[in-house]
């Protein structure tokens, strides 16, 4: 039972360490949904913790009950701020899928998704897999606990207040989730537009024509034609969103530091 040691020998360290650690795998994707088991979880962010104990400096413990509150929620806000930088991403994949989708009139078919126990549309669903797929090809998850572990030598625990939530970074960073996610849906966007524009004229041209019923072929048959010509758009804007992961993480941590 030795691996248990540095739970007695550094049990401070140990408990603000895990505070930063499970709210961090709470709030990623993939890891953070209802998918997974919670014992997995629980047992991620209990190994994690013991890794990280040993090579994390500690400042002098708090010596009253109310500093340990502010100091465990402040290790729990960073570690939520950690893992939401990823989470947007995935968060532009879902608006993007979804906006795509409904041009196409998938709007009534959908899925269960695993992680929200919430019905989604089925291209949503497959802009997502092809997104955890680049995630994990890329190694986009080594990022991400790269700068886990950075966090503990930029922000040492105790050394944010819950307060210190960087509102303006979050507000810039959900800004540029709507942009990746239009970026995501432009290409079918577009061409079911033109396409919607171009069966107009044609039923104004041939009034004999059940335009509506031939509409929903069309749309369907054009907006995966296009999402298979713009895949490799779609992975390139991903790897470049995906690469500056540890960037924005850290601007949102340094927007948590105190002065």
């Amino acid at each position: 039972m030795s691996w248990v040691q540095p739970l007695f020998q550094y049990e401070t360290s140990f408990v603000l360490i895990l505070f930063r650690v499970a709210s961090f795998i709470a709030a990623l994707p993939m890891v953070g949904g209802r998918s997974l088991p919670g014992l997995i979880k629980v047992s991620l962010a209990l190994a994690v913790s013991l890794i990280l104990v040993p090579i994390v400096p500690m400042p002098p413990p708090p010596s009253t009950v109310s500093a340990w509150v502010i100091g465990l929620v402040g290790e729990m806000v960073m570690g939520w701020v950690i893992g939401l930088g990823s989470q947007l991403i995935f968060a532009a994949v879902d608006l993007g899928g979804e906006v795509a989708g409904l041009q196409m009139g998938f709007g009534i078919a959908s899925v269960l998704d695993p992680n929200s126990n919430q019905p989604t549309p089925l291209i949503q669903q497959f802009y997502t897999l092809l997104a955890i797929l680049v995630f994990f090809g890329i190694h986009a998850d080594h990022l991400v606990i790269r700068a886990l572990v950075h966090s503990f030598a930029f922000l040492p625990p105790l050394s944010a207040s819950p307060s210190g939530v960087p509102m303006e970074a979050l507000v810039r960073t959900a800004g540029q989730l709507f942009v990746v996610g239009m970026k995501i849906a432009l290409p079918v966007t577009m061409a079911l537009l033109l396409a919607n524009v171009a069966l107009g004229i044609l039923s104004r041209v041939v009034p004999q024509m059940n335009v509506w019923l031939m509409s929903f072929p069309v749309t369907i048959g054009l907006g995966l034609l296009v999402m298979g010509a713009t895949l490799s758009l779609f992975m390139a804007l991903l790897q470049d969103q995906m690469a500056g992961l540890e960037g924005t993480i850290g601007g949102l941590l340094r927007g948590m530091k105190n002065p």
